[in-house]
C-alpha cells in the first residue's frame, strides 16, 4: 500500500478536515521520533526508557489510526497524556538540560487547532501544559538525573531534541498557514458561488432580471458616452402553457433550457441574454441599429421555428414572438423595455411567431 494512501483520510467531517491532516502527519512524525528514541535509550543503556518508548511508539501509532478512523478527540487525549509522561520520565533520567521538555510546547498548537473544544477549554489546557512544564523544571532542580551521562551527551541530547521540536513546530506552523489560506480560498469560492447564484437563473443558467438590468444600465451609459444605440428585445415562447399541461413541467423546463441555449449560441460575445421571468427572455444587443437588430432577431426566430426539439423521443415545435425597441443615448431604459414589451404583445395578438418593432 502506498504511503499516500495510508496517510490520507477515507471520509472526514468537514469541520475536522484541516485538523485531521495536521494531526495525522504530527502523529506519524511522533511514531518516527519515538522509534528513534528506542535506539537512543538503548545506546544510553536505559532499558526502562527503551521499553517505554516501544509503548510510546505504539501509542502514537494508535493515535494515528484513531485519527484516521475519525476518533479525533480520543487520539488527541492520548497525546495529552503520553507527551507529558514521556517528558517527565526522560527529564527524570537524563535531566532538564537534555531538552525533552520541549515536546510539551508542541501540544499547544494541537490543542488550539482542535475544532470541537471551546476557546475557554483550550486556554485552560494550554495553561495546564505550561504549568506542568514549570513544575517539571522545579522537579529537575530539586532532583538530579538518575542516569549517569556526561555533560557532552546531555548537550547533544538538547541539540537533538531542539532540532526535532523545530521540525515539528515548522510543520505545524506551515500547515496552519496552508490551512488558513485554504480556508480563505474556500470562503472566496463560496462567496463567488453565492454572488453568482444571486445573479443567475437556476434553471437556464442565464442572468436573472436583476443582473440583466445592471447590464442594461451599463450599456446605456456607454450609449450615452458614445452617442450610439442598442437594441432591447423581449422574447416570449408561444403557447408555452401547452408544454406544461400536455407533457408535464419537466417538458416545460426542457423547452426553457433549450430555447435559452439556442439563443445564447447565436449571439455575439458582447450581446447579452437573460431570463426576464416565466417563459420570457430579454436580449440586449449593444451598438446595434434597427436594421442590424431586425437581421439578428429574424435569424434567431427562423432557427427556433424551423428546428424541432426532441424530448423523450417526441418532437416538439417551438416558436417565439419578439418585440424590439431601439434605445438611443437619450431614451429612458424603463421606457425602452416597456416599448419592447408592448411590441411583443402586439405580435402575440397578431398571430405569434414574428418580430415586431416598437413604435415611437
Amino acid at each position: 500500500m502506498k504511503l499516500q494512501n495510508i496517510l490520507h483520510p477515507r471520509e472526514i467531517e468537514e469541520k475536522y478536515y484541516r485538523f485531521f491532516f495536521m494531526a495525522n502527519y504530527s502523529y506519524f512524525l511522533g511514531v518516527l521520533i519515538h522509534a528513534f528514541f528506542i535506539y537512543l535509550f538503548s545506546y544510553l543503556g536505559n532499558d526502562f526508557m527503551v521499553k517505554y518508548n516501544i509503548v510510546s511508539t505504539f501509542i502514537f501509532l494508535l493515535a494515528f489510526v484513531l485519527n484516521r478512523k475519525t476518533w479525533h478527540q480520543l487520539a488527541l487525549l492520548l497525546m495529552i497524556i503520553e507527551i507529558p509522561v514521556h517528558a517527565s520520565l526522560a527529564t527524570h533520567f537524563v535531566g532538564w538540560d537534555s531538552g525533552f521538555y520541549v515536546y510539551l510546547m508542541a501540544l499547544i498548537p494541537l490543542i488550539c487547532f482542535y475544532p470541537n473544544w471551546s476557546n475557554i477549554f483550550k486556554i485552560v489546557l494550554s495553561v495546564l501544559v505550561t504549568l506542568f512544564s514549570l513544575g517539571l523544571k522545579y522537579y529537575s532542580v530539586e532532583y538530579p538525573p538518575t542516569l549517569p551521562v556526561s555533560a557532552e551527551v546531555v548537550n547533544n541530547l538538547f541539540y537533538m531534541n531542539t532540532f526535532f521540536f523545530y521540525v515539528v513546530l515548522v510543520f505545524l506552523s506551515l500547515y496552519y498557514a496552508l490551512a488558513a489560506n485554504h480556508a480563505q480560498e474556500e470562503l472566496q469560492v463560496s462567496y463567488e458561488k453565492i454572488k453568482k447564484l444571486a445573479r443567475t437563473d437556476p434553471l437556464t443558467g442565464l442572468s436573472n432580471r436583476r443582473d440583466t438590468l445592471e447590464r442594461i444600465e451599463l450599456e446605456a451609459l456607454r450609449c450615452e458616452r458614445n452617442k450610439s444605440e442598442m437594441a432591447i428585445i423581449l422574447a416570449d415562447i408561444d403557447s408555452f402553457k401547452k408544454f406544461n399541461d400536455q407533457h408535464g413541467h419537466d417538458c416545460g423546463d426542457f423547452v426553457l433550457v433549450a430555447v435559452a441555449d439556442s439563443i445564447e449560441n447565436m449571439l455575439r460575445r458582447d450581446d447579452h441574454i437573460g431570463r426576464w421571468g416565466g417563459e420570457e427572455f430579454i436580449i440586449v444587443l449593444p451598438d446595434t441599429t434597427q436594421a442590424k437588430a431586425a437581421q439578428v432577431v429574424e435569424m434567431i426566430r427562423k432557427n427556433l421555428s424551423t428546428n424541432n426539439f426532441n424530448y423523450k423521443g417526441d418532437e416538439h415545435h417551438i416558436s417565439l414572438t419578439f418585440g424590439i425597441s431601439i434605445c438611443n443615448h437619450s431614451m429612458n431604459i424603463d421606457n425602452a423595455i416597456k416599448k419592447a414589451d408592448k411590441a411583443m404583445l402586439d405580435g402575440k395578438k397578431n398571430g405569434k411567431n414574428q418580430v415586431v418593432f416598437a413604435t415611437a
